[in-house]
């Protein structure tokens, strides 16, 4: 094919940006500015609202409204005249992505990608929503509508944005810290088990998973009940759990495990698990691959297999460990951060299969597999009628079409995600493996979904935890050289000299501060590459330095005697309108949820009640989004007993 050399007609600012979300829109014939002093500046000078809009690289409907609205040069026009427009990467921007999406959530009780917001010159948000199709629809306006709607208030009605921006930061400024308790709270093991009761409440006894579709695995409780369920209480312990509880949080998590290593949302081929299944059943999944949901079900998967020594869970968990490193690793040992979701404008494309194809790859000699020194590719024996035959009917192929492209077509399924209609045995699962590899290979033949390759700090560290302690209970030697090599590399290229971090990279060009699950996320890989024995005491330091650095960059009281207390999100200096404590899960674990964890790891014990006891309020109320800090509570209290919290004067309700 000949390379396309004609130039594109619009270069923007984002072609100097390492981002692949970012780069994604240099052309566009849309003004973008990155989030910075720059756009801040212009946004003043010229008193401008500001139109900010955040995605991520593999978002299907972040690509929706960019093919829709950016490309389009009279949508651009519009846009360019009316504010200034700036483009943001959650991914590297989690903070300026978990402010703005917590003032849409304020504004409109939802929230999702892309997220599109309108602020004031200074940053304060005064009108924000999601996807907007670029025409009315429906009766509601579409997103030309909107940019015209919104730049006439701002020209004649600035009172009432003022009025609007000015509401919507106090709310944020009040939900940023955590509320005292209204009355004294007792975090003891009998409010922990409360908790953990009512975040699985909702539970699927059939089809496994909490609450409906769409399904997300929640690896943060998932990993709550395997700690709670699985860990044996000593003779002579002072604390005895609920025997009845427990039972039933290990049971509800291994069924889960078990129903969503069945179901399409894995991939039966190359090992890993797509981000969500759109369904009850775990059948039909959103396509993203991502680095933090394999991580973290690496981790569960091994953990499952450590309290059961089930060959099922130790077959998934090496085929999510082995499709990181054959796909997702880079040269210098970092991990690579995500797939999108689809091909060509076709969501999951490249993973979907008819009953004929996969009879016809099945009945090949030669398959080309990527890097054959032969360009015919390898020669294999062709599978037998009652091989074909095996493999169609246990991954449901026989039961005909189940996929319908959901913005496509005409909503009549026509081909396949493969799924278990039945768990294998060891017998069956060595005999269905050299055809799914031979099927592996002949998919890699097809055009792939872009790939995300820059490298984030904390999604790393998530990796790194989950290949220690896969390669610990599997004794998997490459599970735990993999893990120390990413360690190393973080350590040697996301560091400064004066032990800040950065968040990500891109082809050796760190960029952004590091945010504190960076921080936190590191200390506790360290830490458990230690545990897996996969590194002396030099771990361990490293783990103490790493935490130290965190304290100084986010705790309000790093220069006053005492415990740490909870830890912002940002770093101090960030040019946001509010620095925001976080608890609650994102699916990621809350970075002040695993500073806790780590604070006890170190031996700092005080400074990790101080973190817990900070969340003792939004932990009641919400428990079920904080999976990770209610973890954090459990295990202090399994070695501490229970800790009181004084109510507040200042607690209002």
């Amino acid at each position: 094919m000949t390379p396309n050399t004609e130039k594109p007609a619009h270069t923007n600012r984002l072609a100097n940006e390492t981002s692949p979300y970012l780069q994604q829109h240099q052309h566009n014939p849309v003004d973008w500015y990155s989030w910075g002093p720059e756009a801040f500046e212009r946004a003043r000078a010229e008193n401008k609202p500001i139109f900010l809009s955040v995605g991520y690289s593999t978002c299907y409907w972040c690509h929706v409204m960019e093919r829709q609205s950016f490309e389009n040069k009279q949508v651009a026009n519009e846009m360019n005249h009316r504010f200034i427009n700036i483009k943001v990467d959650r991914e590297e921007r989690p903070d300026v992505d978990q402010l703005y999406m917590t003032a849409v959530q304020v504004l409109t009780q939802q929230g999702g990608w892309p997220m599109s917001v309108w602020l004031t010159p200074d940053l304060r948000p005064f009108y924000g929503g999601t996807y907007f199709p670029p025409t009315d629809q429906h009766g509601r306006p579409g997103f030309v509508t909107l940019c015209r709607g919104l730049d006439d208030a701002w020209q004649r009605r600035n009172n009432d944005v003022q009025v609007a921006a000015n509401q919507v930061s106090d709310i944020l400024r009040q939900l940023a810290e955590p509320a005292p308790p209204a009355k004294a709270v007792d975090i003891d093991l009998t409010f922990i088990e409360s908790l953990i009761e009512r975040s699985i409440a909702d539970y699927d006894a059939d089809l496994g998973g909490f609450g409906s579709a769409p399904k997300f695995p929640r690896q943060t409780l998932l990993e709550l009940l395997l700690v709670f369920g699985g860990a044996e209480t000593p003779p002579d312990s002072a604390v005895h759990p609920n025997a009845e509880l427990k039972s039933n949080a290990l049971s509800r998590a291994l069924h889960t495990l078990d129903k969503m290593a069945a179901g399409g949302i894995r991939d039966h081929l190359g090992g890993a698990f797509h981000r969500y299944s759109t369904d009850a059943r775990w059948l039909v999944p959103h396509f993203e691959i991502m680095l933090y949901d394999n991580a973290m079900l690496a981790w569960c998967y091994a953990e499952a297999y450590r309290q059961t020594e089930s060959h099922a869970y130790a077959s998934i968990t090496r085929g999510i460990c082995d499709f990181v490193l054959r796909e997702m690793t880079a040269p210098a040992g970092g991990f690579y951060t995500a797939f999108d979701a689809e091909v060509d404008a076709r969501e999951g494309q490249s993973y979907l299969w008819t009953r004929d194809e996969v009879r016809d790859a099945l009945s090949r000699t030669r398959v080309l597999i990527p890097g054959d020194a032969e360009p015919a590719g390898q020669l294999e024996p062709v599978f037998s009628e009652h091989d074909i035959a095996l493999f169609t009917k246990t991954y449901g192929l026989d039961d005909g079409p189940n996929f319908a492209d959901p913005h496509h077509g005409n909503g009549r399924a026509d081909s396949n995600v493969l799924y278990l209609k039945a768990t294998l045995d060891e017998e069956l699962d060595a005999t269905l493996e050299p055809m799914r590899r031979r099927l592996y290979a002949v998919r890699q033949q097809r055009r792939q979904p872009l790939f995300d390759t820059k490298i984030i700090t904390s999604w790393n560290a998530l990796m790194i935890r989950g290949l220690a302690h896969a390669g610990a209970v599997l004794g998997e030697q490459r599970y735990l050289d993999a893990a120390a090599g990413a360690a190393d590399f973080l350590l040697h290229h996301h560091r400064r000299e004066n032990g800040s971090i950065w968040r990500t990279s891109r082809d050796g060009r760190p960029s952004h501060d590091g945010f504190v699950d960076d921080y936190a996320f590191l200390a506790q890989a360290l830490l458990a590459l230690r545990d897996a024995g996969a590194g002396d005491d030099t771990r361990r330091e490293q783990a103490a330095g790493v935490a130290a650095a965190m304290v100084l960059q986010f705790s309000g009281n790093a220069d006053a005697p005492g415990p740490t207390g909870p830890l912002y999100f940002s770093p101090a200096g960030s040019e946001l309108i509010v620095r925001q404590k976080v608890a609650s899960d994102s699916p990621l674990p809350s970075g002040n949820a695993i500073a806790a964890m780590v604070m006890q790891q170190l031996g700092r014990d005080e400074d990790a009640r101080s973190i817990i006891t900070a969340f003792a309020r939004p932990l009641h109320a919400q428990a079920e989004a904080m999976g990770a800090m209610l973890q954090a509570a459990l295990l202090y209290v399994r070695s501490h007993g229970a800790m009181k919290i004084e109510s507040s004067s200042a607690a209002g309700v």
